[in-house]
């Protein structure tokens, strides 16, 4: 049985739909399944779909062999189990086990989402950790770019990279573990003040940052933030806001066309210079010769 096939078998009744508007428009566009890709028992997207949907528009299941990642713009909807419901509002996420009973419908005027269909040990791996959790992006810049780069390179499927999408939901994953890490990790005892200037360098990092704003802030001395903060994490906080951002303009170099100079911007960096000395430093090379070296380097494997 294939995917669409699978699908379409899973309603446990028929769905409540807009005349015109097929059973199969949840899914969006359906990936043939091809086995040879490095990674693939990681991570299979089978379907992905950007929607804009209007009342009505409901689907009932009673089983669905894959994870559903749900990703809302604008509007709201509405995931329901026997035993909870989950409401998709506005810049939120939702990480979903299909393989039970639940619906999902538009609640309200209008519902904007993005949904992916997965399969894959990277999904079942966080998912044991992760059980049906709804996450809010509002705060979390970081997140928020990996899915749009995840939304950028499942577009245009010609040009789609399976390897970029499996990049983009490992360091998704990474970082919605590390959003719930002070929560859920009782044995790392560290001040609140340092996890949460941590927090704003991990998801916050274009943000212009200093230690007396931290201090006023946090009614901490800058000083004692700043020997505490490197003492636990093993590098001066502004050398770890400097790491990040270097992170993220690798990314950017690596994925877009974007000059250096607007790569430097996008990631908290005002001087160019002062950007490509940093990048230097941390790579061994400037960001135009990353970029090449990564293009040459993609271009051989191919």
């Amino acid at each position: 049985m294939d995917f669409l096939d699978a699908f379409l078998s899973s309603f446990s009744k028929p769905p409540k739909l807009s005349p015109g508007i097929s059973a199969e428009t949840l899914l969006g566009r359906i990936y043939e399944e091809e086995k040879d890709l490095p990674g693939q028992s990681l991570l299979s997207i089978r379907a992905y779909g950007s929607h804009y949907i209007l009342p009505p528009f409901s689907y009932s299941f009673h089983s669905f062999p894959c994870y559903l990642l749900l990703y809302t713009t604008n509007g709201c909807g509405t995931l329901q189990t026997k035993e909870k419901t989950f409401l998709l509002k506005e810049m939120s996420l939702l990480f979903f086990q299909c393989s039970q009973p639940f619906s999902l419908s538009v609640s309200g005027h209008f519902w904007n989402f993005e949904a992916y269909f997965c399969t894959g040990s990277l999904f079942s791996t966080f998912y044991r950790n992760q059980k049906g959790t709804l996450w809010d992006l509002e705060d979390s810049p970081e997140i928020l770019r990996h899915l749009q780069m995840l939304e950028t390179n499942n577009r245009t499927p010609l040009r789609r990279n399976h390897i970029l999408d499996l990049k983009c939901f490992t360091n998704l994953f990474s970082d919605l573990i590390l959003m719930r890490e002070p929560e859920t990790n009782p044995k790392k005892n560290f001040p609140g003040y340092l996890l949460y200037m941590k927090k704003c360098f991990d998801y916050s990092y274009t943000d212009h940052y200093s230690l007396t704003d931290f201090e006023q802030k946090l009614s901490v001395s800058k000083y004692r933030l700043c020997r505490e903060f490197t003492t636990v994490y093993g590098t001066s906080p502004l050398r770890y806001l400097n790491q990040r951002r270097i992170e993220a303009a690798k990314d950017l170099l690596n994925t877009t066309n974007m000059s250096v100079h607007d790569v430097g911007c996008s990631v908290g960096f005002e001087n160019t210079n002062h950007f490509i000395s940093l990048f230097k430093r941390d790579a061994g090379t400037t960001p135009n010769a990353y970029r090449k070296e990564k293009s040459t380097s993609q271009t051989c494997k191919e």
